[in-house]
């Protein structure tokens, strides 16, 4: 059992009954990030500063300096990638608009 098993993934209430999802999962100083429907692609690790400043930058539409991910847009979706390891999620603009949402709501703001 991989160490991302043992999370509690969540996902945002604005997803619906889909799968097709960002996932995230506070877990003590860390949060942890993945794609629902290929968690195989990888997990992203942000430091507690660095989700804050994650959320406050797409909330805001800002350039990536959170210093863990860039964030852009490819044409049918958002790509994140990893600074510091080969891991690029994609998410389409139906995934992504449910994430702002969530965002937007303060429903990713974890007590860390």
């Amino acid at each position: 059992m991989s160490n991302s098993d043992r999370l509690h993934w969540r996902k945002s209430s604005y997803s619906g009954a889909g799968e097709n999802c960002v996932e995230v999962a506070p877990a003590g100083e860390r949060v942890y990030l993945r794609h629902s429907k290929r968690p195989d692609d990888g997990t992203i690790t942000f430091t507690k500063d660095a989700w804050v400043t994650l959320l406050s930058e797409v909330g805001a539409g800002r350039p990536s300096a959170n210093g863990t991910v860039t964030v852009s847009l490819n044409g049918t979706g958002t790509l994140i990638e990893a600074l510091d390891a080969p891991v690029t999620l994609h998410f389409d603009q139906d995934e992504w608009r449910a994430f702002l949402a969530a965002t937007a709501d303060g429903e990713f703001d974890f007590p860390l």
